[in-house]
């Protein structure tokens, strides 16, 4: 076994153990079943060869055991009605965002980054320094060697003209590659749809 995965077993999944068994309770038909099917999650982690991807420890051990109780009753032939509607109760709220938000958010960094590249250049340098890179506005002046007051002017200057880029080609997959295409920025870009 990973000592690293035995490790987190000792401080993720130790502590929520009782608390775990008390949500069992409820689908569970005897004390030997719970034991059975934390035995089973505590084998399953175990055996895992990494845990690294596990981001909300009590929302993983849950699920695991949600899971093997579900399979449960799937083998068995007869499944109790109340169990089956207390099966909801060991939901736990996933703090992480799903993989389809994931996608959709790189693609949208992908896209305001498209935008950002087809800015001037010091306009650019400004406005990535700021928004991407969080520097502050002296911080900014100093790293570019220019005033405080030009990069408040490039960064008001980059989010119009990236409103504007937005406005006239909208949110669209496609929109960097035809901002792009505009020989200015300043200049429309005509959309055929």
């Amino acid at each position: 076994m990973d000592k690293d995965v035995v490790d987190w077993v000792k401080s993720n999944f130790l502590p929520f153990e009782a608390e775990l068994r008390r949500m069992l309770r409820r689908v569970c038909t005897a004390p030997e079943e719970i034991d059975d099917v934390v035995q089973e999650v505590y084998y399953k982690v175990l055996v895992m060869p990494s845990i690294s991807h596990v981001r909300e420890p009590k929302a993983f051990l849950v699920r695991m055991a949600k899971n093997i109780v579900t399979d449960r009753f799937r083998r068995d032939a007869i499944v109790r009605i109340d169990a089956m509607s207390s099966l909801e109760e060991l939901d736990i709220a996933d703090e992480a965002p799903s993989p389809e938000r994931v996608a959709m958010a790189r693609a949208e960094l992908k896209w305001v980054v498209g935008l950002i590249g087809t800015l001037p250049k010091r306009c650019k340098d400004v406005f990535r320094a700021r928004r991407i890179d969080g520097l502050s506005q002296r911080e900014t002046a100093e790293a570019l060697n220019i005033s405080e007051g030009i990069v408040e002017q490039e960064t008001m200057k980059g989010l119009e003209l990236i409103s504007d880029m937005i406005a006239r080609i909208g949110a669209q997959d496609d929109a960097p590659v035809k901002a792009r295409k505009s020989k200015r920025i300043g200049k429309k870009t005509h959309v055929s749809h």
